[in-house]
């Protein structure tokens, strides 16, 4: 387009009338035809660059209306009208070629990390640097991530048509299929009695968890609702996976090292929260540990999480887990996606990632998505048992072992029988964020976690002076046959005790044990947690009181590690109900028996877990030695240890001589 500045010569424009506006000679106007003009001027440049070419000229109007006289500097309207003008043309460029400046962009982003990454490494050879090699890591990762992803969108087609689908059909034939599955099966057993065999070897007494998995599956056959009927594939696909998690995690030491640099860093990212607390609290927020330190955990993480989920990370990662467990275990996409999601999203969360599915799924399809809810925890609460001081590689691994556990559980307690009406439904599209930009999804996970702190605050003021009540009324009656410390903690211990036992927990402290799990059922984990943390700040600040073996605290982490007691019911239903109302007494016929299958299969993940993790002496004749001691498996399982040296010196300086 031409110069449109206005010189002294008229300047004609064609309206959509086919008239013409005069602009040179608008000083002879009066102020009513100078409002005219613009207004035809106004018409016509809309017509020719679009509605943002019009702001200034409205601008202009409403200073005529308001003065009755055409006064101003020409010379600035014409710059204004050029600016919106090349404006408007650069933002029609832009939009035009979006593909092609994204294109730019990203080349352009590379470039200036690349220069960025070998700066890097120029500096990282000095001493004065950090080390470069989570960086290079970092850079590894990524690069092959995007690699991928760019030669499946551009090649994956050929792949398909030229690789994968020729092995399909070479297998299509019935023998081939059972020839192969019977090999895999094959390997899977023999890969797993390997383990197993050569774990029992050095630590016989291992082979109780094996007693304590294959009891707690009978008890599952034989509360069945449907025995006949049961499909082993989902049963053993689920346990399979679930044993190759715990193998990856607490056999292997790079998948041990892998986890307990995450649970490192998850402890590094959450403590970045005791600057907003720090800052709504005052220095002294530590003085009120759980309100001002482990609450506001949660807030940071679920604030964090809903930020991954507008970016679509968060979908991406449960749509990959979920894909792997539908082919392991043979479920539909809507139970594997739900299972998959109840990793790092609550009980009422996850089932929102399939909620128009769940008004057409049969009861076994329920049961599995509200066991699923019971075996598992939320991201949020995790963070907070975290601060706590459990350790952050062991929730974790019992976060991802409980998922596939779970499925595998639900299918062996409540068979399907009914025809799957989403059996066909492969794939399930992934929600878009309703969210404008990071800030505001960051505000709202903030803003959303207010309900779930408050609700964990008055279950713990509620539960926590109901047990006190429970305990004092079982004092009164035990007084009268001279045993005042009769309470809810006693009976639990002593009934969970032989289940305890049976998951590989010492004998010495499977009363302790076995106390923790029956307050986690019957009240809620949090509680329970809360007193495990204190049987292991207990051991690791060598102070007085209950110490627990390291190997028993490991086991009663994952033992605990669920949603699995009596006031998650009232969660489950009256979060999904809304969201299915036509399927609510279905809901309420198959909570029980879910909420028992939670219950077993965060038991059977504690046990497979104290089945691979190996004997500490039982010599703890000293804190010292208690603390030093190093867990080491075949294959080098190491725990964190303390220093003697250290030890030693916190003895000293906290001792106090007789006078």
């Amino acid at each position: 387009m031409g110069d449109t500045s206005i010189t002294k010569e008229p300047f004609m424009m064609s309206t959509p009338n086919d008239s013409a506006v005069d602009m040179g000679h608008m000083d002879d106007k009066t102020p009513g035809d100078s409002i005219d003009e613009i207004k035809h001027f106004k018409a016509a440049m809309k017509k020719v660059d679009g509605e943002d070419m019009t702001i200034e000229i409205d601008n202009m109007h409403s200073g005529l209306k308001s003065s009755e006289t055409v006064t101003g500097d020409s010379g600035t309207s014409s710059f204004l009208s050029s600016v919106f003008k090349h404006g408007a043309k650069m933002e029609k460029f832009v939009t035009d070629n979006q593909s092609k400046v994204r294109k730019v962009m990203i080349v352009l982003f590379c470039f200036l990390y690349l220069a960025y990454f070998i700066t890097a490494l120029i500096f990282g050879a000095t001493k004065d640097c950090v080390n470069t090699v989570p960086l290079i890591c970092l850079t590894c990762i990524v690069s092959a991530f995007i690699g991928l992803r760019y030669l499946w969108t551009h090649f994956g087609e050929d792949v398909k048509v030229k690789c994968l689908r020729p092995c399909l059909e070479s297998i299509e034939n019935k023998k081939t299929k059972n020839v192969l599955k019977w090999l895999f099966i094959l390997i899977v057993i023999v890969s797993f009695l390997s383990v197993i065999i050569s774990t029992v070897i050095n630590q016989p007494s291992n082979l109780i968890s094996v007693a304590g998995f294959v009891f707690f599956v009978i008890l599952l056959i034989f509360f069945s609702e449907h025995r006949s009927q049961i499909k082993w594939r989902p049963i053993l696909g689920g346990f399979t996976l679930q044993f190759m998690f715990a193998v990856f995690i607490l056999k292997w030491d790079f998948g041990y090292k892998i986890f307990h640099f995450l649970g490192q860093q998850v402890q590094v990212f959450l403590s970045y929260t005791d600057v907003g607390s720090r800052m709504v609290f005052g220095d002294k927020f530590m003085d009120h540990f759980f309100a001002m330190k482990v609450l506001p955990v949660i807030i940071f993480f679920s604030c964090f999480i809903s930020v991954l989920y507008h970016l679509g990370i968060m979908q991406m990662i449960i749509g990959k887990i979920a894909f792997v467990m539908r082919l392991m275990l043979g479920t539909t996409a809507a139970e594997s996606l739900c299972a998959a999601g109840n990793i790092f999203v609550g009980q009422t969360e996850a089932p929102i990632l399939i909620r128009p599915f769940l008004e057409k799924m049969t009861k076994s399809e329920l049961h599995a998505v509200m066991t699923g809810g019971f075996a598992t925890i939320a991201g949020g609460v995790l963070a907070a048992y975290v601060s706590f001081g459990v350790p952050a590689e062991h929730l974790l691994c019992a976060s991802v072992m409980n998922a596939p556990c779970a499925l595998a559980v639900s299918k062996l307690l409540f068979p399907e029988t009914e025809k799957s009406k989403i059996s066909k439904k492969t794939h399930i599209d992934n929600q878009s964020s309703n969210y404008r930009n990071v800030l505001e999804a960051a505000a709202a996970g903030a803003s959303a976690s207010i309900g779930l702190v408050a609700n964990i605050a008055a279950n713990l003021i509620a539960f926590l002076a109901l047990l006190a009540f429970v305990n004092a009324v079982f004092s009164w009656f035990g007084g009268f046959i001279c045993f005042p410390d009769l309470s809810f903690e006693w009976i639990c211990s002593y009934v969970f005790m032989p289940v305890a036992f049976l998951m590989g927990v010492e004998w010495k402290d499977a009363r302790i044990v076995g106390e923790l799990i029956g307050i986690k059922t019957f009240l809620n984990e949090f509680v329970a947690y809360e007193q495990l943390s204190q049987f292991i700040n207990t051991r690791r600040d060598c102070a007085d009181g209950i110490i627990l073996s390291p190997k028993s605290e490991v086991i009663a982490t994952y033992a605990l590690c669920g949603f699995a007691n009596l006031s998650s019911i009232g969660i489950q239903l009256g979060g999904l109900t809304p969201m299915a109302p036509n399927r609510a007494s279905d809901l309420a016929s198959v909570v029980l028996k879910a909420l028992f299958g939670g219950i077993v299969a965060c038991l059977i993940t504690a046990s497979i877990a104290g089945l691979l993790i190996v004997h500490v002496p039982d010599d703890m004749s000293s804190c010292i030695d208690m603390n030093s001691t190093t867990m080491v498996t075949n294959s080098s399982l190491l725990f964190n240890t303390t220093e003697p040296s250290n030890i030693l010196y916190t003895i000293l300086t906290n001792t106090t001589l007789p006078s």
